[in-house]
């Protein structure tokens, strides 16, 4: 094991001899020859902090688009220096990404010529593929009649989201999979009409859930394992319990309000697992779910043998990697990618063996292109042939080596957006003056909340007092005090399941769930029963008894 120091931030990381033997082996092989991973110079929090500052889910603006002329829906403003054209146009034959084709100039270093690229090579206005009805959806994927979800990934019928994948008709959720009919719910999996619940595993019937497993008809409960009919964590008869359903008014506000207040109470007498997540082996991290052999990695599924995930799917020898809704192997530094072999490389889609590369799909052996489709052999978005390429590409790496920018992810100043418009802001918060201490971007975002936008209306406490025309009125945030609406099929969704209006814009209700969250952060603590040494994203100072895995097994079931 090395250890290092980091040159971003001087916090000391290290270097373990697995990830040693993943450099070697991972990396790019050209023409017989390969070129492996240099050991980072930066930790693993500043290497994620770069790749995500290129990643806007969810400040959506209206602009024109630069071939039509048309109004789009668009995650870039007018003040990009590239085009930005709408989705369709992009993926239409009317224009040609090789038409923007460039040498390589070995006297300059490769991301200068990398960024004046990617200023001048068309991108699309929001990121959906394969979607129906979702143009207010950005980074969608065979997803239909969605709303407002950044991370959409196979759902039908949702709205208000943040990560939400392969669910039907939930709202208000972040980081569910494979949920139907949930409102409100964190950290969710296989759950059935679940509403403000955190943490939960096959659940069904519930209100006010956090970290139980095959549960059902349950209100304000915590920790428990597949039981029914319980109310704050005390056991009632059936008959008993929908006596108790009668007297708690779900539909109301305030009602829930109480409840979380009480709730609140059993939280923090919690007894914890050290992580959370099912079916794993030889895992550190947090939301770990059909996983082995994985380490410091976060909401990922399906994986083995990886390092430094988070919301990842089914990947395979694999490390630094975000976002990243499907198979990916012996990958490196990816953004939302999927396919084999690729390297540094932001929303590149089955691609293989490609490096430094974004907004690329179908291609294979490319090497620091932009927008291209179903190309091979190209550099910089010029065409070569297969022998060309394969003596010129070992000649870049050799002058990106000399550079020190070899196995660097793009610098956040190629991003295209500020900071705070990245989720970068929301891992990792800063201040304007420290973003632009660093010579990153900043955007000071205008604020409508003093703008007349009519009269005040407030939102009935009960849902049953809540009139249809509520969606044709502006709303003010009780917050943040900026406007808002309430979709009809959203007031459709919390009629039927009996489930008061929020009170609050998208944007604070989104910051209160992501506060649920716990810190992408381990911290080495021994279980409170055994002594073992375990790592947890549950800092010391928190209130909640931290066991190891088999330890908490022993004592809940």
């Amino acid at each position: 094991m090395t250890q290092k120091t980091c040159f971003q931030c001087s916090a000391p990381f290290e270097i373990t001899q697995d990830d040693k033997a993943f450099y070697r082996e991972a990396g790019l092989t050209v023409a017989s020859k390969h070129f492996s991973i240099p050991e980072p110079v930066t930790c693993p929090a500043c290497r994620m902090q770069r790749r995500i500052a290129h990643r806007n889910f969810f400040n959506l603006c209206h602009r024109t688009s630069s071939l039509s002329d048309k109004r789009i829906i668009s995650m870039y403003d007018e003040d990009v220096p590239f085009p930005v054209y709408e989705i369709h146009e992009w993926w239409s034959d009317r224009w040609d990404g090789l038409r923007y084709g460039r040498e390589v100039d070995f006297g300059r270093p490769f991301f200068d010529q990398l960024g004046e690229l990617f200023n001048v090579v068309p991108r699309m206005s929001i990121f959906n593929n394969n979607c129906e009805n979702t143009d207010y959806c950005n980074f969608s994927f065979q997803s239909r009649n969605c709303y407002l979800i950044g991370g959409n990934v196979g759902n039908e019928d949702c709205c208000y989201g943040h990560i939400v994948w392969l669910s039907k008709n939930c709202y208000d959720c972040l980081y569910i999979y494979r949920c139907e009919r949930c409102y409100e719910c964190v950290d969710c999996v296989q759950c059935y009409e679940l509403a403000f619940s955190h943490g939960c595993d096959n659940c069904s019937n519930g209100t006010l859930l956090v970290h139980c497993s095959g549960c059902k008809d349950c209100i304000g409960c915590v920790g428990l394992k597949n039981k029914q009919y319980c109310v704050f964590n005390q056991p009632f008869s059936r008959e008993d319990y929908e006596r108790k359903m009668q007297e708690f008014d779900r539909g109301s506000h305030v009602m829930i309000e109480l409840a979380r207040k009480r709730l609140a109470d059993l939280t923090r007498k919690e007894v914890v697992r050290h992580y959370h997540g099912v079916n794993c082996e030889d895992v550190t991290g947090d939301y770990l779910y059909n996983c082995k052999g994985v380490h410091d990695s976060y909401d990922a599924k399906n994986c083995e043998d990886c390092r430094f995930l988070a919301t990842a799917e089914s990947f395979v020898h694999s490390y630094d990697s975000n976002y990243c809704p499907s198979t990916c192997e012996w990958s490196y530094q990816c953004v939302a990618c999927n396919g084999s072999s690729l390297f540094c490389c932001h929303n590149t889609m089955y691609s293989a063996e490609t490096a430094y590369c974004q907004d690329c799909s179908s291609c294979k052996n490319c090497f620091g292109c932009a927008s291209l489709k179903s190309k091979q052999y190209c550099i910089f978005n010029r065409q070569y042939t297969r022998q060309e390429y394969e003596e010129l590409v070992p000649r870049v790496i050799e002058h990106m080596q000399q550079t020190g920018e070899w196995g660097q992810f793009f610098p956040i100043t190629m991003s295209p957006f500020g900071y705070n418009q990245t989720m970068a802001q929301e891992y990792f918060p800063l201040t304007e003056e420290k973003v632009e201490k660093r010579g990153w971007r900043w955007v000071v975002q205008k604020s409508t909340a003093d703008e007349y936008l009519g009269p005040r209306v407030a939102v009935s406490d009960r849902i049953q007092d809540v009139p249809d025309d509520i969606t044709q009125k502006i709303l003010l945030c009780s917050a943040s005090k900026q406007p808002y609406k309430i979709i009809p099929q959203e007031l459709e969704f919390c009629r039927s399941m009996t489930l008061p209006l929020h009170t609050e814009c998208f944007a604070e209700r989104h910051r209160r769930r992501m506060r649920l969250k716990n810190p992408r952060h381990l911290w080495s603590r021994t279980c409170a029963k055994c002594g073992k040494g375990i790592e947890t994203t549950y800092a010391p100072e928190r209130p909640e008894i931290v066991y190891c895995e088999s330890c908490y097994l022993s004592s809940v079931y």
